[in-house]
């Protein structure tokens, strides 16, 4: 194999492990309770997944300054947030506990709006 060769392979493989470390969990109920969903793709419609307006709390894992949209609808439309790596205990304070229906990454070049963001997380402690 040239070396060529070698370089893509190791860029193409590069690149699969960063976007498997983006994963966003969702939760039944506030706290991280109940049954859950996780994604490292974009969700145009939760309802396919069975967690349709079901989500009260969720964990953004990842690379610092990984970002996901949440919608209220299904393909990215309606209310949408910007939520930022961290744990957020409940979503009722963002108006969205029960109504999320899509989800997608966003990129960490994109151009997003402050006031698409969601309030920070919570500070978790891991002991």
């Amino acid at each position: 194999m040239n070396t060529l060769s070698k370089i893509s392979l190791a860029v193409a493989g590069l690149a699969l492990v960063t976007h498997a470390a983006a994963q966003i969990t969702f939760y039944e109920h506030d706290g991280f309770e109940g049954r859950s969903f996780t994604s490292q793709d974009a969700v145009r419609n939760f309802e396919r997944a069975g967690f349709n307006d079901r989500a009260s709390s969720v964990i953004v894992r990842g690379e610092r300054g990984e970002r996901w949209e949440v919608c209220e609808d299904p393909r990215f439309s309606g209310r949408c947030v910007i939520l930022r790596r961290g744990q957020y205990p409940s979503l009722a304070a963002m108006g969205l506990n029960d109504r999320v229906s899509s989800v997608r990454n966003v990129g960490r070049n994109a151009r997003v709006d402050d006031d698409r963001y969601s309030p920070p997380p919570p500070v978790a402690n891991d002991y």
